[in-house]
């Protein structure tokens, strides 16, 4: 979908465009109202994926919790048995009557009487421990379904969200396709595909190989952070939709995680790019390239480069543009920022 609205924005009808990408600012009334109700669903999205991974710690920390009490009642309940057994070894219970019976000293009698009473405390402060204890891993199993539950709330909040940010990008689409039609004889329209700048990354792709010490990495550094997501200004129709990396043309851009190329394309507003998909489910898009190195189902290790830096496209200057996305298309992005410092990058 990106292509196409980028495609149409592209094409010089409307309003400036974006300088990073399709801004939604020419598209018809209902386009704009369709992708800003994505991106609250994608708001909502992210709002019950974060409820999702704190049910799921939580979850975590109670299961060791029940699993540490219940080797606490089992060693317990072993304690209690051996007790029981030394106690009642004699016929009707007369193990700790015994000693009071056949002893020939009274003072010898009292201090088993004494030390039998102990025994009856401590038996029954033992006991006391086993119901409390059992309690506990009631209590804890309890907890346990009670956060199962709301997880399962949660996943079925975070589904119909994603399901509601597809739906309202297909949409827009049709929308943008329609609007498409009517501009056609306006001129011919950039499109993706090409050869992209495609080529040698200067030996910079297999040396990137090698960088798999951690799970996530910048993907351009040194860099100095420019336009944040979510900027308005003169440069963006309704709002910047990624992070900007200002970083001088051929920069190597590598890949922040291992994933797969989702999409390569080239021709509209976002110039050369590359849709990268992880294995938690998110995208990742670096534009503006001057050259790629990658083609759709190329495998990516983490670091791994996938082209240098440029500004093709809608742009004022060299910079890689980097969205973080809930789908491959564009308007499901949320802010990158986060993204990354969640995930150990420093940025």
């Amino acid at each position: 979908m990106a292509a196409v609205i980028a495609a149409l924005l592209a094409s010089g009808t409307g309003p400036a465009s974006a300088d990073d990408g399709p801004g939604i600012g020419r598209l018809s009334a209902r386009a704009d109202r369709l992708m800003r109700e994505a991106s609250n669903a994608v708001a909502a999205h992210e709002k019950a994926q974060d409820a999702v991974r704190k049910g799921e710690r939580r979850l975590a920390d109670v299961a060791r919790r029940q699993a540490a009490e219940q080797r606490r009642l089992d060693a317990l309940r072993a304690t209690l048995g051996r007790q029981a057994r030394s106690e009642y070894q004699g016929a009707s219970g007369l193990g700790t009557m015994l000693p009071l019976l056949t002893s020939s000293s009274p003072q010898r009698a009292l201090d088993a009487g004494v030390r039998a009473g102990r025994g009856d405390r401590a038996a029954r402060q033992l006991t006391d421990r086993v119901t409390e204890s059992r309690d506990r891993v009631a209590d804890r199993r309890a907890e346990s379904a009670r956060l199962v539950k709301g997880l399962k709330a949660q996943e079925e909040r975070r589904s119909a969200a994603r399901e509601d940010i597809e739906a309202k990008l297909a949409k827009a689409e049709a929308e943008v396709r329609r609007a498409r039609a009517r501009v056609l004889a306006a001129g011919p329209m950039p499109t993706g595909g090409g050869n992209c700048a495609r080529g040698d990354v200067g030996g910079h792709k297999r040396a990137g190989k090698g960088r798999t010490g951690r799970t996530w990495v910048k993907p351009v550094s040194p860099a100095t952070l420019s336009a944040g997501f979510g900027s308005g200004g003169s440069f963006w129709s309704h709002r910047h939709t990624g992070q900007d990396f200002a970083v001088p043309t051929g920069t190597p851009v590598r890949a922040v995680g291992a994933g797969t190329v989702e999409y390569v394309g080239c021709g509209d507003g976002f110039g050369n790019q590359v849709i990268v998909r992880h294995a938690d489910g998110y995208f990742t898009q670096y534009a503006h390239l001057s050259r790629i190195g990658v083609s759709a189902g190329d495998h990516l290790a983490v670091g791994e480069v996938l082209g240098l830096s440029g500004a093709t496209g809608n742009v004022s200057g060299p910079h890689l543009h980097f969205e973080v996305r809930i789908t491959p298309q564009f308007g499901s992005g949320i802010d990158p920022l986060p993204w990354l410092r969640a995930r150990g990058v420093g940025v």
